[in-house]
């Protein structure tokens, strides 16, 4: 998991994509994929991983966890700034991807196939 800037603001979620755009405290924009979203002592929680782009060609295997809090008045995604927290939900997501079943290329493929019909 990565430490990155705080979020504190709307986030605009394009749900054909899975992408979740993110403004930080300085204004700037990050585009990340969803991963999974889950409910911890009363609190929601979302995985996100960086979009893969021309910018950023590359993977991640860290994940970024977030949370909703009401802000202002408003439901928006914000940092987990303590780090017990932090360690107790990125242990929890963890968890949950590894019950997730396997998949091989073929399987992608397949999916790929489907989506297209």
């Amino acid at each position: 998991m990565s430490d990155i800037k705080n979020y504190e603001n709307d986030a605009f979620l394009d749900e054909d994509e899975g992408i979740i755009e993110l403004d930080d405290e300085d204004g700037n924009v990050s585009r990340f994929e969803f991963v999974d979203r889950a409910e911890l002592d009363g609190t929601v929680y979302y995985a996100l991983i960086p979009e893969v782009s021309d910018d950023n060609p590359e993977v991640s295997a860290e994940f970024v966890v977030l949370k909703e809090a009401e802000i202002d008045g408003e439901m928006m995604l914000a940092t987990v700034d303590d780090d017990d927290e932090y360690q107790k939900v990125g242990e929890m997501f963890l968890e949950r991807f590894a019950e997730l079943p396997e998949m091989d290329i073929s399987d992608l493929e397949e999916l790929d196939g489907a989506n297209e019909e």
